[in-house]
């Protein structure tokens, strides 16, 4: 080999050695250009999920409360609603056992319409003395007043008593008591101011759910008497003790029953 030609070939090895070197560096350049976009991918790529993974925590947060409310909700209101629910039915059971008991102890008793007014009106006109189908008042009326509206009385004055009475069919329609002066203290009947009724059908039920309580109740005898005030008078249903049916009423006034100068 010429010295030319080894001149030749070693500058064509060198020519070779610089390309070579030249292409290695801009190999590496993309390679590291490459590996830089990939880290700047990641790092893009993980900020990115930064957010969704927040998102997800924020979201599993706002649930949470939701959730709670939804427990505490549902926990409270069946116990609300439990309570509430009981409570009516046991005061409702406490209601009908209380109003059961108490129609059993007191039953309402029904007073028929007539004997009811007739009761009524019967404690209204005792103030002054009267009873309903009798012309006579007692404490005003004197015995002349008697003869005059009824007549001559079937007995007068009979076991020493100041009773004159009026008998009709073998009963005793009507009594009058006869004290000082010939003033008449007491007027009694035994029949009722029309054929509507009879005072036997009169119970003293009728006359103590019509009138209220007596201002008292007394025995005379087989007979019991219910007693009501009536201004200067005394208003007196009496009955059998036995049957508790009206027999007779009498108004009685206690001031023209005494004899002159007072009481005995």
């Amino acid at each position: 080999m010429t010295r030319k030609s080894r001149k030749i070939l070693t500058v064509f090895a060198t020519s070779m050695l610089l390309l070579a070197a030249c292409g290695d560096g801009e190999s590496a350049k993309p390679q590291e250009e490459e590996t830089v976009k990939e880290n700047k991918g990641a790092v893009t790529s993980t900020e990115q999920e930064q957010p969704k993974k927040e998102e997800t925590t924020d979201s599993k947060e706002e649930s949470k409360p939701a959730t709670e409310q939804q427990q505490s909700t549902s926990n409270e209101k069946p116990a609300t609603s439990n309570k509430t629910e009981e409570k009516p039915a046991k005061e409702e059971t406490a209601d009908k056992n209380t109003t059961q008991t108490t129609e059993k102890k007191n039953p309402i008793h029904a007073v028929n319409p007539i004997h009811r007014d007739f009761l009524q009106f019967q404690l209204k006109s005792a103030h002054n003395g009267m009873t309903e189908g009798v012309a006579i008042e007692s404490g005003k009326s004197v015995y002349e007043d008697v003869i005059k509206a009824y007549g001559k009385p079937t007995t007068e004055f009979s076991n020493d008593t100041n009773y004159v009475e009026y008998v009709k069919k073998g009963k005793v329609q009507y009594a009058f008591a006869v004290g000082r002066g010939d003033r008449i203290y007491d007027v009694r009947t035994f029949v009722a101011p029309d054929a509507s009724f009879k005072l036997s059908d009169i119970s003293f039920d009728d006359i103590t759910t019509t009138l209220g309580k007596p201002a008292s109740i007394k025995t005379a005898g087989s007979d019991q008497v219910l007693t009501y005030n009536a201004g200067k008078n005394t208003l007196k249903f009496v009955g059998p003790s036995s049957t508790k049916k009206l027999d007779h009423i009498s108004i009685f006034n206690q001031k023209s029953s005494e004899p002159m100068g007072g009481k005995n």
